[in-house]
């Protein structure tokens, strides 16, 4: 008598069960990318901090008339060669005695997917305010100004000696001749800011929906002296000009390139420690976090943030040699690296030759 195919028949199922848990990966990814624009206006329902707009049509949807600061700051994005997916509007609802510090903390506290920031404060002080507060934050603040004070070479008084002297390193600005241009520094942004961060220079391109203006060698060279930068022209060609610094004096590719990078590995080495059930002390386990930084440095590379002329390094602590203490404490310490930044030609200068019949 044969056997009946299955009926009273051991499976290997029953023998060895075996279950398959797919680890969880960490979805915490920082936006690098987006705009947020603050400004006073009374077009969204009591409460409501922010909408996330993917055209200026929908913002007429909305309310907002094409006179507005966010709605021109948002065309002015929106006109440049690489479109963003969309902006972040955020409301500040009074125009009395803001404290631009804390609306620009209340739209942290209801949406982190930004990081470049517009804002349309009039004065000094809320600017200077507003720089102080994004230094301490994984963002960038932007903003222009038409003090023609500007323009004195011994004048200190301006937006962009007094923030210059702070030393400040995430803030850049430029400096506009017509007092009535709303949010110039919007096609500035907008132009740049599609792109990965620290991956271009921020000078020498031409910005939709900007006029360029008629600047003097002289004052081209203040503006340059106090980091400010302009719209004019190279010959018959628009191009935002200026010496590509933070009002600090600091490159800005260089800047954000570091921010990337401190972002990148961070989240990466997040996701080893969240996406694992044990990481044992060892060596094997030291090598996870260091494939990590090694990845992170690659696309660093790929992104023309670090050269690929001179390899990076990394030093990474041997488990074996560490103390009882240390390994029982569970903080993994002493991960280095060195890499050398891409940097950015931006000028060309004393190119010599001979001619001769």
């Amino acid at each position: 008598m044969g056997y009946i195919k299955g009926k009273n028949m051991l499976e290997i199922k029953d023998i060895v069960n075996v279950v398959i848990n797919r680890e969880t990966t960490s979805r915490t990814i920082a936006d690098l990318q987006t705009v947020a624009i603050l400004s006073v206006h009374q077009n969204f329902s009591v409460g409501e901090v922010y909408r996330e707009y993917g055209s200026t049509t929908e913002m007429i949807e909305d309310g907002f008339v094409t006179t507005d600061f966010a709605y021109v700051a948002a065309q002015r994005i929106f006109s440049q060669r690489v479109k963003p997916r969309s902006v972040i509007v955020g409301m500040v609802y009074s125009d009395a005695d803001i404290n631009y510090v804390d609306e620009v903390a209340k739209l942290q506290g209801a949406t982190s997917e930004w990081f470049f920031l517009i804002a349309d404060a009039k004065d000094d002080a809320q600017k200077i305010a507003i720089a102080e507060y994004v230094e301490t934050q994984t963002a960038v603040y932007a903003f222009s100004d038409s003090n023609p004070l500007t323009l004195d070479s011994s004048d200190k008084t301006d937006i962009f000696s007094k923030l210059e002297e702070k030393g400040l390193v995430q803030t850049f600005g430029m400096f506009v001749r017509d007092s009535e241009e709303v949010a110039p520094e919007a096609a500035w942004v907008g132009r740049f800011s599609t792109s990965v961060i620290g991956s271009n220079t921020w000078i020498h391109k031409a910005l939709t929906t900007l006029i360029p203006e008629p600047f003097t060698r002289t004052e081209m060279s203040i503006l340059k002296s106090k980091n400010a930068h302009f719209y004019t022209k190279v010959g018959q060609d628009p191009s935002i000009e200026g010496n590509a610094n933070t009002v600090g004096g600091e490159k800005i590719h260089v800047v954000l390139g570091a921010i990337w990078l401190k972002v990148r590995i961070a989240e990466r080495i997040w996701s080893v420690l969240y996406s694992k059930g044990r990481i044992n002390f060892t060596n094997s386990s030291i090598d996870l976090f260091k494939a990590e930084l090694v990845s992170v440095l690659n696309e660093a590379v790929g992104n023309d943030i670090l050269t690929n002329d001179d390899g990076f390094s990394i030093q990474v602590p041997d488990a074996n040699k560490m103390t009882s203490q240390e390994r029982a404490s569970g903080y993994l310490r002493k991960i280095t690296f060195r890499a050398r930044l891409a940097g950015a030609i931006l000028f060309v200068d004393a190119i010599e030759g001979t001619v001769y019949a």
